[in-house]
């Protein structure tokens, strides 16, 4: 998981993705405390063998309960524990 910050946010959508997606980590979590919201990114492979990532899922207030490891599922962390809503 990344979270975003003004001076990060370009590495951590292009250059650090791609390499998250080429060592071979299953999924990447994005996530803007500015909007509120999580996108899920999940990688997968292309026939010739390369790698790409794509949006999985964008997780906000309104959805809040699809917030979930997609490959960890008995991990558990509620979108009101991620930005301290309480």
């Amino acid at each position: 998981m990344e979270v975003l910050s003004d001076s990060t946010e370009e590495y951590d959508r292009n250059e650090k993705m791609q390499l998250y997606c080429k060592v071979g980590v299953s999924e990447y979590w994005i996530a803007d405390w500015r909007k509120k919201q999580v996108e899920i990114y999940m990688f997968d492979w292309k026939d010739d063998d390369t790698s790409y990532p794509y949006l999985y899922k964008t997780v906000t207030e309104q959805n809040k309960d699809d917030l979930r490891l997609v490959m960890f599922p008995n991990f558990k962390i509620t979108f009101d524990e991620l930005f301290d809503i309480e």
